[in-house]
């Protein structure tokens, strides 16, 4: 079923390129929170002619993303400004829409590539964070060239290089081995069930992850003292859930007044300290630990304003902000004394987004009964795809706190499988008119 894309499709990829970069050169967004922190690593990086971690952040909270900011600093060193950050953004995101593109075009056939890429397209999240200097587009666009390479063939080669790009997205977030698992799952039961033992595959995928593992941790000890290859934020999302007033939600105030906490001097004395602190609340306090669940998967999922809002240029307003001002007393409201183009626009973008977003909610469950009911036929990527959803979603809860941010890379990889829905939806729709 696998084709070559078509004449339409590069169409849509070139404007939407176009329009990328559009908004990379020309929308002008502060960088703030992790994306000040993560321009500012690499930014010095880049300026030292090293690689991050390097001697000085030894004395940070904690070390993330560092694939990430490892790329940002290679190209920081041509033009060290946001600029440059931004247009490294406008290569992922075009990598995770022809990917997307390509793997619903490999298994499920073009009608369904072209839904796909226009959903991709109108999901404006991914616009968004061209302008932010996340991890979500980087760790995603690896994600799916780990898929990519995984369902070519079951060789040592494509394995290798599936692992690699799953190493490289290790070295954003530890959450990829949730897909490593589900590789581990597969190559058990086609083993078993199918007779097949593609272990040089599965060998060629722990070689190529290790090929950046080993190599980062490597430098990361010579610079730090410790071998770390991924972010170390483990421990402070885990304390998210793991004190006397956690939500589930992040919350650092517990930190500021610790004075144990604060007598640490390095990443790894804190992170020690943190993670023993949360893990003995935890053990002590199981039933309540559970409880914050609820509160995670709403704050996951109630707000999808990811990256909507830059695309407006105003970092004062986002969405959940407009809610908390619209619920204030009418001469408390702040939000009308914004321009009328501004509110207009604001109005509509979140609109449109906001019925989206149910659209894909409402796709993203309806996919597990559609497939479920054709499990028998239903091709591996529709495995693959579900059980890295919901190991990832296990190991965030289980690890974590509840963040809008955390859905983005299941979502965009699983328009994947909303494709096919809509298309049997329309054949259906024809067959009742008919």
């Amino acid at each position: 079923m696998d084709t070559k894309p078509t004449k339409r499709f590069w169409w849509l990829f070139g404007v939407y390129a176009v329009i990328c970069v559009v908004f990379a050169v020309f929308r002008q967004y502060p960088l703030y929170s992790d994306s000040l922190i993560y321009f500012t690593w690499a930014s010095q990086a880049a300026q030292m002619h090293t690689w991050f971690p390097y001697p000085q952040t030894i004395y940070d909270p904690w070390l993330a993303s560092l694939f990430h900011v490892n790329l940002g600093a290679l190209f920081l060193r041509i033009h060290n400004a946001p600029v440059t950050l931004h247009l490294l953004n406008v290569a992922a995101n075009l990598t995770q829409l022809y990917l997307v593109y390509r793997l619903t075009l490999k298994f499920f056939g073009e009608q369904s590539a072209w839904i796909a890429a226009w959903m991709y397209v109108l999901y404006l999240n991914s616009l968004g964070l061209v302008v932010l200097n996340l991890s979500e587009l980087t760790f995603t666009a690896c994600t799916l060239l780990c898929i990519w390479f995984y369902v070519q063939k079951p060789v040592f080669t494509w394995g290798l290089l599936s692992g690699l790009m799953a190493g490289f997205a290790l070295g954003c977030r530890p959450l990829i081995v949730a897909l490593l698992l589900v590789y581990g799952l597969v190559w058990l039961w086609t083993w078993r069930y199918k007779k097949q033992n593609n272990y040089t595959q599965l060998i060629g995928i722990v070689l190529g992850v290790l090929l950046f593992v080993v190599p980062m941790g490597m430098y990361s000890k010579s610079q730090t003292g410790q071998f770390v290859y991924s972010t170390t934020t483990g421990p402070i999302n885990l304390l998210m859930s793991g004190f006397d007033g956690a939500t589930g939600v992040y919350n650092d105030s517990i930190l500021k007044n610790d004075s144990v906490y604060l007598s640490k001097k390095t990443f790894y004395e804190k992170g020690e300290y943190i993670q023993a602190r949360a893990v003995q609340w935890i053990v002590s306090h199981p039933t309540k630990w559970l409880s914050f669940w609820p509160h995670k998967i709403k704050t996951t999922f109630v707000n999808d304003d990811i990256a909507i809002s830059p695309l407006l240029g105003n970092p004062n307003w986002r969405f959940e902000r407009f809610i908390k001002d619209a619920r204030l007393p009418r001469q408390q409201r702040q939000f009308w004394q914004q321009s009328l183009v501004y509110c207009g626009a604001f109005l509509a973008i979140h609109t449109f987004q906001c019925t989206y977003y149910l659209l894909l909610l409402g796709l993203w469950g309806y996919q597990l009964v559609y497939y479920w009911r054709r499990r028998y036929t239903a091709p591996l990527i529709v495995w693959i795809i579900n059980g890295f959803t919901f190991l990832g979603f296990l190991m965030t809860y289980v690890g974590s706190q509840g963040n809008l941010r955390y859905k983005y890379p299941y979502l965009v990889i699983s328009l994947i499988l909303f494709a096919p829905i809509v298309v049997y939806i329309k054949k259906q729709s024809k067959k009742v008119k008919s």
